[in-house]
């Protein structure tokens, strides 16, 4: 008797038809559509909750990372039914961003090529409070990440010191954020303004290692302390987000107990996530943080 075949045309996560699920996205690793649909099905729980009902940015690559890839924020043609529209005006413009709430509006997105996602630090129900504030470290390509490493170190300490607690991840790319969870009552100025001083001052005292400016031909031989990703309509990567990059890595929360164990901020792949999340279930609700005053 012969045997049946598989059908590969199409493959059903979370009730979303994924179809081509064979065509490559990634070259290195030869990963294909199928398997970062099924990566990203496994990890919704988690990933929701960096995501759920926040405005988003989104990178697909529909041919593939190695092909034309393009950043998407508003609604478009194609996304599906579960991912939904947000709009509203701030100072006299508008703006037009989506947001999902479950793990179907997830995968309506992966279905349409989607690999890397990055969200708001504000919820669509406190859009003018943000409720993260993130300190982005990115090295100079000849900085050793040793010191990557020490610079978070540095900034977690700093904030314990005024009473703030604080969580890392890794980019999947060359740096490492500092993540400090708040309650949504302050403005973005308010947070952009706290992280600025924040940064100036590590700036101030060892500008040999520091810089807090974009300008990269002041960022030779040093960590860019990025501050700028708690300003209005700024994203940062989500955790457990895909990067499209050769290999796929991935960017991962971690406790900081697993900083001195960390090689790399692209170390993570889907692999090891799907092993690392066995038996886990998603964190507990982020703290409710007052923003302190800087002295």
């Amino acid at each position: 008797m012969k045997k049946a075949s598989v059908d590969e045309s199409a493959l059903t996560l979370h009730g979303v038809t994924i179809t081509h699920p064979d065509r490559l996205v990634f070259e290195q690793g030869a990963i294909t559509k199928g398997e970062v649909a099924r990566y990203y099905a496994a990890v919704a729980p988690f990933l929701l909750e960096e995501i759920q009902n926040r405005p988003i940015s989104l990178l697909r690559c529909p041919s593939g990372v190695d092909a034309d890839c393009f950043y998407q924020r508003n609604l478009g043609f194609g996304l599906g039914t579960h991912v939904h529209p947000f709009v509203w005006r701030y100072k006299d413009r508008s703006y037009n961003y989506i947001y999902v709430r479950d793990e179907q509006g997830l995968m309506e997105m992966i279905q349409m090529g989607v690999i890397e996602i990055h969200p708001w630090g504000a919820t669509i129900d406190h859009i003018h409070a943000p409720d993260r504030m993130i300190f982005d470290l990115d090295p100079d390509p000849t900085v050793p990440f040793s010191k990557v490493k020490r610079a978070t170190c540095e900034i977690r300490d700093r904030l314990k010191q005024v009473g703030l607690e604080s969580t890392l991840k890794c980019t999947g790319g060359k740096g490492l954020h500092v993540v400090v969870s708040l309650a949504p009552t302050s403005s973005w100025k308010q947070v952009k303004d706290w992280s600025r001083a924040l940064a100036q001052s590590m700036v101030r005292d060892a500008p040999n290692k520091y810089v807090a400016t974009i300008t990269k031909s002041k960022r030779v031989g040093k960590i860019l302390i990025d501050f700028f990703r708690n300003d209005y309509t700024a994203t940062g990567i989500a955790g457990y987000s895909l990067r499209a990059r050769p290999g796929a890595p991935v960017a991962v929360p971690l406790e900081w107990r697993e900083l001195a164990g960390l090689k790399s901020a692209d170390q993570f792949h889907m692999g090891s996530v799907l092993e690392r999340i066995k038996g886990r279930t998603p964190r507990q609700a982020p703290l409710q943080q007052q923003l302190p005053k800087m002295r």
